[in-house]
């Protein structure tokens, strides 16, 4: 799962992924891979097990919170509660990563946590720059919104499509770009605007899609027409 490159920043957070998610370097759909919070001034994304990450959000929906610093307390013990409980497929070989982005408004700053499993999933202040995952030489200062994020997906792609299928992180659908700035308005306390749109779509948009609704899939639908389970 996933390109994540974001940028935090004293005038906001830029942010954007690709939508791709594959299983044993397979195409299996596309979806998003940021959770909006507004009314916690956050976002929530991931990398790696995207079980993890729509489990983790999820948890989040169901539960009243007033702010993020306050989740960050609470998010590495329930991140490992959730880790145990999954199954082996859905850990994704042990590659798991949480970001949490956020705007504060008692310190009028944004900043964000990392909560990785190679870590425990101990939470990891983020503060300002540029972060790229998976990593890539000369990375891309993001400047540009949402040009150089596109950039950087379209580049990361590029450098996992150069290593062996057993190694590469599978890239592609569309690169969703998001942002979170302050809201300032007459007579109203500070408040935070969040955006998302569909920045760019990858040159096999269509044949990853064609790949991932395939109903003669076996390993999906099953191979025993008598038992094979309907899509719809």
């Amino acid at each position: 799962m996933t390109a994540l490159n974001f940028s935090i920043t004293h005038e906001g957070i830029f942010l954007a992924t690709d939508t791709l998610v594959s299983r044993d370097g397979r195409p299996l759909m596309y979806t998003a891979k940021v959770l909006m919070l507004p009314h916690l001034d956050g976002f929530v994304s991931g990398t790696g097990s995207i079980a993890l990450f729509q489990r983790w959000s999820h948890e989040i929906l169901s539960e009243g919170m007033i702010h993020m610093s306050v989740l960050n307390v609470l998010t590495p013990d329930r991140l490992r509660k959730i880790w145990n409980e999954m199954s082996e497929e859905e850990r994704d070989n042990g590659s798991a990563d949480i970001y949490h982005l956020y705007y504060d408004p008692n310190d009028d700053q944004f900043g964000g946590f990392a909560y990785r499993y190679s870590n425990d999933f101990k939470s990891e202040p983020l503060g300002y720059g540029d972060y790229s995952n998976p990593g890539f030489d000369n990375a891309i200062e993001i400047l540009d919104f949402p040009g150089d994020l596109i950039r950087a997906c379209r580049r990361q792609r590029f450098a996992q499509e150069k290593l062996d299928p057993g190694e590469r992180r599978q890239i592609g659908g569309q690169v969703i770009a998001y942002m979170m700035q302050r809201h300032e308005a007459e007579g109203e306390p500070m408040s935070t605007l969040m955006t998302a749109q569909v920045a760019y779509v990858f040159e096999d948009f269509d044949d990853m899609f064609l790949d991932c609704d395939d109903p003669t899939d076996d390993e999906i639908w099953g191979s025993d027409p008598e038992t094979c389970p309907s899509p719809i």
